[in-house]
């Protein structure tokens, strides 16, 4: 007799590059003060698969013992994979918890939308796990393409921006993601940003003003103004970014800024919280193999990926 098959889902979600408006999607900063934040998908991306076991699992991730839990799940074997660097800055963490969260949803049959599997992979993370962070990440691995997200406390406003095919062309074609190869851990920065806040630091909550200015810009920007005029709206995220602590820049971050500046980079930025991880970069026109090399030569390894705009992806 032939052995019955067991249920598997198999379900996959991108990364994401925050252009402008980090910060402001996580509370208390956007507990007054809407957030504002222009993000995009990433190809780089997280893959979960979900079997079906005849016993029950101890699952040694944390990750996946929190999440198995909130479905009430205990005979399924999970494994998680990730394409993107530890410690990126890509918002790996959340590419994974909604691709972990869409698969499980699917495997116990429940219809959850985009937006409730991005709001409870964001609440495992925060309340089960006690990870600092904003919602920006889970939202772009779970819609895709190209997202306007407005924060006002625990409310998440959607637009998708819609680009046309020689729009992302171009921009694929300038744009610059290097792992600087130094891991960095966003909590911990978090936890320093967020103690400046609290404390009423007046560079802190300048420094927040301008990256709400800029993503506002940079919304209009992205849609109908030159690519060229993203780049310095980058630098002036960038320079507010480094404001909020020192902890989110560091020597090696801006030996790799020299760098490209000196080789065809417009403007670029510290993808995530900073502090190591992913840069993002982009190039004059015309320039971006040599920008690439040397960021190479600065030690870095390029990330060739596209935008993602199908966000996650769920098969059985």
């Amino acid at each position: 007799m032939r052995a019955m098959n067991k249920k598997q889902i198999i379900a996959s979600a991108p990364t994401r590059i925050d252009f402008v408006g980090g910060w402001t999607d996580v509370q208390p900063f956007c507990n007054d003060d809407a957030g504002l934040v222009i993000n995009a998908a990433f190809g780089v991306r997280a893959r979960v698969v979900v079997r079906e076991t005849a016993n029950a699992v101890e699952h040694a991730d944390k990750f996946v013992e929190a999440a198995c839990k909130r479905f009430g799940l205990e005979n399924v074997q999970v494994e998680l994979r990730s394409d993107a660097p530890i410690g990126s800055g890509l918002g790996g963490s959340g590419a994974v918890g909604v691709a972990l969260v869409g698969a499980l949803a699917a495997y116990a049959e429940k219809n959850l939308p985009r937006r409730e599997i991005a709001e409870l992979a964001h609440r495992i993370e925060l309340e089960d796990l006690g990870i600092l962070g904003g919602k920006q990440d889970q939202y772009a691995a779970a819609f895709g393409g190209f997202l306007v997200l407005t924060f006002l406390g625990d409310a998440v406003e959607i637009e998708q921006i819609e680009l046309d095919e020689e729009r992302v062309k171009e921009l694929h074609a300038r744009s610059v993601v290097v792992f600087t190869g130094q891991a960095r851990v966003s909590g911990n920065i978090h936890a320093h940003v967020q103690d400046a806040f609290k404390h009423g630091n007046v560079e802190t909550f300048n420094a927040l003003a301008t990256i709400r200015r800029v993503a506002r810009e940079f919304r209009v920007a992205l849609q109908t103004g030159s690519l060229n005029a993203l780049g310095e709206l980058l630098n002036e995220n960038w320079d507010a970014q480094r404001r909020l602590h020192p902890s989110t820049t560091n020597e090696r971050v801006e030996e790799f800024f020299r760098a490209a500046k000196h080789a065809g980079a417009l403007g670029g930025k510290a993808l995530g919280a900073g502090g190591g991880g992913c840069l993002y970069f982009l190039a004059r026109e015309g320039e971006t193999i040599s920008l690439q090399n040397a960021l190479c030569d600065a030690g870095g390894q390029i990330l060739d990926a596209r935008f993602d705009l199908a966000g996650l992806q769920i098969e059985s």
